[in-house]
């Protein structure tokens, strides 16, 4: 089955508040800021990234539908976005040097989804601001059990900027 990846449309906006909502989450920002991942017309699941620093971005929202979970798009989406971030990011640049960073907040059990996609849980205080104090005031941080949690990569190649397709 063929899937793309790609920005958010206005179209886009009521479906991913939905499958966010359902994760306890929502949008992160404009619909058009956040990547979809969708099979034709269906909308599976999406995500926001944001650059924080020139060799570091930040996964700040990430869902996929329930009925799509377990079937593997939810690895294939953050891949992609693991894999070259600054072409999912509004106004994203290229890494500067050889390597970058990606972190995110896991809640839950999604923890163990990022591990398994090459994240190690770091501490709150390694993620840029504002995102390294974002669970100290939530009042549902110990039901949450947030996780920060923090991946690297190398540039495989020289890395050229481009929006996605």
């Amino acid at each position: 089955m063929s899937y793309t990846i790609g920005f958010a449309g206005p179209e886009d906006e009521t479906g991913l508040q939905e499958i966010f909502q359902a994760s306890e989450m929502d949008l992160a920002g404009e619909i058009q800021e956040h990547i979809v991942i969708k099979q034709g017309d269906r909308l599976i699941g999406g995500g926001m990234l944001t650059q924080t620093a020139p060799d570091s971005y930040h996964l700040i929202v990430f869902a996929i539908s329930g009925a799509e979970r377990t079937r593997g798009l939810g690895r294939l989406l953050l891949q992609q976005l693991l894999e070259r971030p600054w072409d999912y990011c509004c106004a994203g640049s290229v890494p500067c040097g050889n390597s970058y960073c990606i972190t995110t907040v896991a809640k839950g059990t999604s923890a163990g989804f990022y591990a398994k996609n090459g994240f190690l849980p770091c501490t709150f205080s390694d993620l840029y601001p504002p995102f390294h104090d974002q669970c100290q005031v939530c009042p549902d941080q110990h039901d949450c059990k947030p996780v920060a949690m923090q991946c690297s990569r190398e540039l495989s190649q020289p890395a050229q900027a481009g929006a996605p397709a």
